[in-house]
């Protein structure tokens, strides 16, 4: 059941990344440079596999989604994720991890890599959760429709608005 405190990621089952040289979740930050939170869209730029905020990726239950995770204050729990859809995935056995970030880069996507699996997905994501809570359930949920990146287009996500009773 999703409302607004709980979402359905609850029970996904953690992906491990593979470290090292295999830990693509995302090769740079795709945002706007340019765009800031402000008062009226507070969500944050997604900082990026590098950044010492990154804590990791993982599928979420709802197939066709992932989710990745930023400890954004450093204070040692989660509270930003985003979410993207999964475009297409390809067998390790069939692309090296340098083909599948070139396929990538050549089709603006971003990619997960997971052993035996690779994961391409959108190069925007889908949704945009700020306050996360210790089961990774959003607090508060931003959807972008556009999958084109922060510019201020994305809306409140609420299952739905209260509605009077009609009979």
């Amino acid at each position: 059941m999703w409302h607004q405190a709980k979402i359905w990621m609850a029970g996904a089952a953690l992906i491990p990344v593979l470290l090292g040289s295999v830990s693509f979740a995302r090769a740079q930050t795709f945002e706007n440079p340019g765009f800031r939170p402000t008062v009226d869209n507070p969500i944050p730029i997604e900082p990026g596999w590098k950044d010492p905020t990154y804590r990791g990726w993982e599928l979420l239950s709802v197939p066709g989604l992932i989710a990745t995770y930023y400890d954004l204050n450093l204070d040692g729990t989660l509270d930003y994720q985003v979410i993207r859809k999964i475009i297409r995935k390809a067998a390790s056995e069939e692309l090296t991890i340098k083909e599948a970030i070139q396929n990538a880069r050549i089709d603006n996507l971003s990619v997960y890599v997971s052993y035996p699996v690779i994961y391409f997905t959108s190069k925007y994501p889908l949704f945009y959760c700020l306050g996360v809570d210790f089961r990774k359930n959003c607090l508060n949920i931003w959807v972008d429709i556009a999958e084109d990146g922060l510019n201020g287009n994305e809306t409140k996500y609420t299952l739905s608005d209260p509605k009077p009773l009609f009979r």
